[in-house]
């Protein structure tokens, strides 16, 4: 029953893989995926190609090695930050997540191009407000964070699943709760009114 499986937008972070081969680690997790090993509960819904310290040129050669394993498993690839990179038509790309700055510092001509180009486009958001604009902006989905404690963010207090509860008030719009999420905790975050929830380090690691 995939309505009651708990959607998985799973984020990339290649300094978290062995021999950082990003590459290796996607399809180990793919396929044991695939052979219901691991994420039972769970429906992958897209992986979000998340390496910020890339230049545009290695990050192009970076999607021209996962695109291929997400076509394989049929999930879908989501861009980060990287929206002129000039793809060419043998890439089907549909989404495309940017920081609240870069979206919301976006030429008006620009923001509704990529909202006509791209079938998903999310924001990350860490306020109520900045959420609502966003939506207001045309944003598709936005990734609320950081809910829990995470060592990607040791030195800032998490939100909590109130903030969570706060923003499923106001949105229309699907969120996906990012920030020391792992299968063990999910279900309270689900249970908080959220669409998805968004894991890293735990999968990077896997």
């Amino acid at each position: 029953m995939i309505e009651n499986k708990i959607k998985l937008n799973i984020i990339s972070n290649r300094k978290l893989c062995e021999n950082e081969n990003l590459e290796k680690q996607i399809e180990k997790t793919f396929s044991a995926y695939q052979r219901k090993i691991i994420l039972e509960n769970f429906e992958i819904v897209a992986l979000t190609l998340r390496e910020k310290d890339l230049y545009k040129n290695e990050y192009l050669k970076l999607v021209e090695k996962i695109y291929p394993i997400c076509q394989k498993y049929r999930i879908d690839l989501i861009l980060h930050q990287n929206y002129d990179l000039g793809l060419d038509n043998k890439y089907n790309i549909k989404g495309l997540h940017l920081s609240y700055d870069s979206f919301k510092s976006l030429n008006k001509n620009i923001r509704e191009e990529l909202i006509r180009k791209y079938k998903k486009i999310g924001v990350s958001i860490h306020s109520v407000d900045e959420a609502k604009e966003v939506e207001n902006l045309g944003a598709n989905y936005v990734v609320a964070g950081h809910i829990f404690k995470t060592d990607c963010k040791k030195d800032l207090e998490p939100r909590g699943l109130k903030f969570i509860q706060e923003l499923s008030l106001i949105l229309t719009i699907p969120i996906f709760a990012i920030g020391g999420i792992n299968q063990e905790n999910s279900h309270l975050v689900i249970n908080s009114g959220v669409f998805g929830v968004c894991m890293m380090s735990s999968l990077m690691r896997y």
